[in-house]
């Protein structure tokens, strides 16, 4: 039985009940999760799991061979009895924000100078996105404006969305996949697919803010260049809010 992510529909739940389907030594397997395993360049999420009178805290999240691992610091002590998650949400809404503005840079972007995202981190403290350019263009683009635009854009708010496409639909609709096509796994058949308006529109299975109006300020800390045709951009919240 597949594990219900519960972050894909409501990435602003902060705790809910679940039953353990299986548990190996500190890892468990649960009928449904608030926490995201990780992926596309976003940590896991960290938090505590309770069970009666026992805190287990969250070690880490994966998503393996199709079933999300809980990492525990301890091995749990009932399979039978409920469990209750709590997320750390500091840690989970900073992640949200800053993914959700990744989104925004990476479509400004793409529907100015064509540009592909080829890779994306989010750390404690900045996030990074690599973006591949075509030779001719490269010269053109003023970097030196990026955080000026970027916050023109962010001064009036725009709604996030998601909905479920096919893969076949995804790779057939213009602009839809902004990140190299590679980067998403074979087996995917489905893409989730996150829409800011009319600014971004993209497969991505990470957690973002409802609206950008969320994501406050920031800050263009370094643009590298990375290779004739690739830039490095090195982004860094200021005002962080939850």
């Amino acid at each position: 039985m597949a594990t219900i992510e519960l972050y894909l529909e409501n990435s602003y739940l902060k705790e809910c009940s679940a039953n353990i389907v299986s548990i190996q030594d500190r890892f468990v397997v649960f009928d449904q999760t608030i926490f995201y395993p990780g992926g596309g360049g976003q940590p896991c999420d960290r938090g505590i799991i309770k069970q009666g009178d026992e805190t287990y805290n969250l070690l880490t999240v994966k998503k393996i061979d199709g079933e999300i691992i809980h990492e525990l610091e301890r091995p749990i002590q009932d399979i039978n009895q409920t469990v209750e998650m709590q997320i750390d949400w500091s840690w989970r809404f900073q992640n949200m924000q800053y993914h959700t503005l990744l989104h925004v840079i990476s479509g400004y972007f793409y529907q100015h100078y064509n540009a592909l995202a080829t890779s994306s981190q989010i750390e404690k403290e900045h996030v990074r996105l690599e973006l591949s350019f075509s030779p001719e263009i490269m010269e053109e683009i003023p970097f030196d404006q990026l955080e000026q635009s970027i916050k023109k854009i962010l001064a009036q708010p725009h709604n996030v969305y998601t909905k479920t496409i096919s893969r076949a639909e995804a790779e057939q609709k213009e602009g839809v996949i902004k990140t190299v096509i590679n980067l998403l796994p074979a087996s995917l058949n489905e893409i989730r697919i996150v829409q800011i308006n009319d600014i971004d529109e993209q497969g991505c299975g990470g957690t973002h803010v409802s609206n950008t109006n969320e994501i406050k300020d920031f800050s263009i800390m370094k643009i590298q260049q990375k290779g004739p045709t690739k830039k490095r951009i090195k982004i860094q919240l200021l005002d962080k809010f939850c």
